[in-house]
């Protein structure tokens, strides 16, 4: 793989230093057929790296001449969706098996294993195995298939035996711990680590495949593996997490997930919790679970080096809520459901954070590189390559509820591979390097130097949202953009010097102002439009039918436009529970558009609250549209889905919406440690009514609220308890009312405001 490298980036050029050599299937000897490339979401070249691979009927073959020894090997290929098990044979007499387990994914985000959903990716997966041998370099290592099969790359490397024990060290298989995989080694190594933890001794994980169905805790401890190609820790929820953890020091040993959907509700990280205080995690390699590392915060002094994170359903590494002081370096991404390597600082700032010579490629969803606001974070030294939808290679913005960008946020000495996309909702094309203030204006200093974009699909660098300033672009190295080096969508200013392209910028009135320095060259001109591009517009991206009494119907409308440049068919329109969706768009000319009728009609009360799915051949990929209606039972619960607003909320998702959205599992949470809250809640109309039921999840443990109903209820403490269904009813004489509100000012359980649910019935 070849790119431009920056001057000042020369002796050590970007990306992270790896173990293994990538050989890329399009270009080695083959019988098979090479695919691609393409760039439209839901096509199987890409996903692939560098956008082409090798299809293989059973019988065919791809041969690699090796660079430098190996005794191992990585591969990473994609089989048809419910296709039995099959193999590839190797050269050297090894066998990988190959599944399509992990891959293939429908619908919309988060996504499901259910092909009618339609909207078909995430293709890949990877398997790997040793050779049996070491083989010299020039050696010729051929895969034949036994059955369809794209082969997209192998990573050849030289693993070794495995390490020897450390001297001092605990040992797991002393506490039972299986290395067969036979029984549960769970509670064993759970055993070892709480016991070096007490005794100030590390942990020593023998060679083995250990099978572990829980999330192991960690504090003050350190624990190592015989190398992550020989020990190995396997099975559905297997992880690492800190609990508060200071002194926390992993190394050599992988971490093989069962995850096989994305669930949102499930803490399914390879390592996770909270770790800090100088802990460190070096050589740990992750697959198959929901996120490879998720460290929440408040936490600092963090350093993760040499990990290799794949085929997972979210995000390779985030850093969220508070992460401080912590670095990912050397740390190769590949295949990632979500973001390669994100900082999020949802409710508090992560701040001095760093992503240093670290390499994401092809992540399935969003962006290589994200920083979602806080202040004085920095990607430096890194490669992304081949994002699919949603994203580009690195990305900025005061988004997802963010604390908003402060301080100094530096992006230098990267190189972006054909990043960037196009989506169905707007940004409609998204660039490589883009910027997008959707929460609120981006005023904290951005410092972009030493960069070089290359084959961007779209547009090189953008603005998006609301006003962006304080940016500052300098030796910026543009090369073979698809449409414009500077796509400008955002009030704000920028100064740019020495950026060197080979395309102009787009700029619709926005009022960006582009200070010009020294240096500059090749992007002088401006246009206002986009060259078609296979988007389609949409009049509306969301249909509110309101309040509909049960077993009525009610419709709306919206319209499917097709500016070209070709004719686009319209494969399904896929309508949620309680909805329906109908129109003749079965082909859309260029030019050409069709009405679809959405209808309404409730069969229970309740919120429904999804998106319809038009699944069609456009380049951009399933488009969609959010449904919102609320079946109404005068009768029942009159406050399911109506407006709702609280004083705080703890974390982005913990909002009062999930008060009134029907699902017991998703709860409130006010910010902690600032009582007096409030919750108030809008019906609509007045409304005569006498009773409110509270409820938190079922499975929470007991806790008394302390809770007044304003201008009702006076304060009281109300008990809720799993072994009444952690509900309780608050009674009162029939009162007219449209708001209501509740004050809470005390919680045994928890130091904040809590529910999952507030109902409220009439007389």
């Amino acid at each position: 793989m070849l790119y431009p490298v920056p001057a000042s980036a020369a002796v050590s050029p970007p990306g992270a230093e790896v173990p293994f050599t990538t050989y890329e299937a399009e270009s080695a000897a083959t019988d098979g057929a090479r695919v691609g490339p393409s760039v439209a979401f839901t096509q199987l070249a890409a996903e692939a790296s560098g956008r082409r691979a090798v299809a293989l009927r059973a019988g065919q073959w791809v041969e690699f001449t090796l660079r430098a020894r190996a005794d191992a090997v990585n591969v990473r290929y994609s089989v048809p969706d419910g296709s039995a098990d099959s193999k590839l044979r190797v050269s050297t007499g090894a066998e990988l098996g190959l599944t399509a387990r992990y891959s293939h994914v429908y619908g919309n985000y988060p996504f499901t294993n259910n092909p009618a959903d339609g909207g078909e990716h995430h293709y890949f997966d990877d398997v790997h195995a040793r050779l049996g041998r070491t083989l010299p370099a020039g050696s010729r290592v051929r895969f034949t298939a036994t059955a369809p099969v794209v082969v997209d790359l192998a990573d050849f490397e030289l693993a070794g035996p495995p390490a020897a024990a450390p001297a001092g060290f605990l040992s797991a298989a002393d506490f039972g711990a299986d290395p067969s995989g036979a029984a549960d080694a769970g509670p064993a190594i759970q055993a070892a680590l709480d016991a070096g933890s007490q005794q100030g001794r590390g942990v020593w994980i023998p060679a083995g495949s250990y099978r572990v169905q829980q999330h192991l805790t960690v504090n003050n401890v350190t624990v190592r593996g015989a190398g992550p190609w020989h020990t190995v820790l396997r099975g559905a929820g297997a992880g690492i997490f800190g609990t508060g953890s200071a002194a926390v020091h992993l190394a050599g040993f992988a971490i093989a997930g069962d995850t096989t959907v994305r669930d949102d509700s499930t803490s399914d990280s390879g390592l996770g919790g909270t770790m800090g205080g100088g802990s460190t995690v070096d050589d740990v390699w992750i697959e198959h679970t929901k996120v490879g590392m998720w460290f929440d915060g408040p936490s600092d002094g963090l350093t993760v080096s040499h990990a290799r994170i794949q085929d997972t359903m979210a995000d390779g590494v985030n850093l969220h809520n508070g992460v401080a002081h912590t670095v990912i370096r050397d740390t190769f991404v590949r295949n990632t459901g979500d973001d390669g390597l994100a900082m999020w600082s949802d409710a508090n700032a992560d701040h001095d954070n760093a992503f240093v010579h670290d390499t994401v490629i092809a992540p399935l969803l969003a962006n290589g590189f994200a920083i979602y606001g806080g202040r004085d974070n920095a990607v430096t030294d890194s490669v992304a390559a081949d994002t699919v939808t949603q994203g580009g290679g690195i990305h900025v913005g005061n988004r997802f509820g963010a604390v908003p960008l402060a301080g100094t946020t530096t992006i230098a000495r990267n190189v972006l591979l054909r990043t960037g996309n196009l989506v169905p909702n707007p940004p409609e094309e998204v660039a490589a390097l883009w910027f997008y203030a959707a929460d609120a204006p981006m005023t904290g200093a951005i410092d972009v130097h030493d960069v070089s974009i290359v084959d961007s699909p779209f547009a090189a660098v953008q603005f998006f949202g609301q006003r962006i300033d304080n940016v500052r672009l300098d030796r910026v190295a543009i090369v073979r953009p698809g449409t414009f080096a500077l796509q400008l969508q955002a009030p704000g200013s920028a100064r740019l010097s020495w950026v060197v392209a080979t395309a102009g910028s787009y700029d619709c009135g926005s009022g960006f102002v582009l200070d010009r320095g020294p240096g500059n060259l090749g992007w002088t001109a401006t246009r206002c439009g986009f060259p078609p591009a296979g988007a389609l517009r949409l009049s509306a991206d969301r249909l509110d039918f309101g309040n509909q009494a049960l077993h009525t119907a009610g419709s709306r409308t919206f319209t499917i436009t097709n500016p070209g440049p070709d004719p686009i068919a319209v494969r399904a329109l896929r309508a949620p529970a309680g909805y329906t969706a109908t129109g003749p768009c079965q082909s859309i000319p260029v030019g050409g558009s069709c009405t679809v009728t959405v209808t309404f009609d409730p069969g229970h009360a309740g919120v429904y609250a999804d998106r319809l799915t038009i699944d069609s051949t456009s380049p951009a990929g399933p488009y969609v549209v959010a449904v919102r209606g609320v079946g109404f039972d005068p009768d029942g619960n009159l406050a399911l889905g109506q407006q709702i607003t609280s004083s705080s909320q703890a974390l982005s998702w913990l909002t009062p919406a999930n008060l009134v959205d029907g699902d017991p599992g998703t709860y409130f949470e006010s910010a902690n440690n600032a009582f007096p809250q409030t919750v108030t809640l809008d019906l609509g109309d007045s409304r005569t009514v006498d009773r409110l039921v509270l409820k938190l999840p079922a499975n929470w443990g007991a806790r008394t609220e302390t809770i007044a109903v304003d201008g009702v209820v006076p304060a009281a403490g109300y008990t809720l308890d799993p072994a009444t269904g952690n509900a309780v009813t608050i009674t009162f004489p029939p009162t007219t009312l449209r708001t209501i509100t509740l004050t809470f000012t005390g919680n045994t359980g928890w130091p904040a405001a809590q529910l999952s649910e507030l109902e409220v019935y009439a007389h």
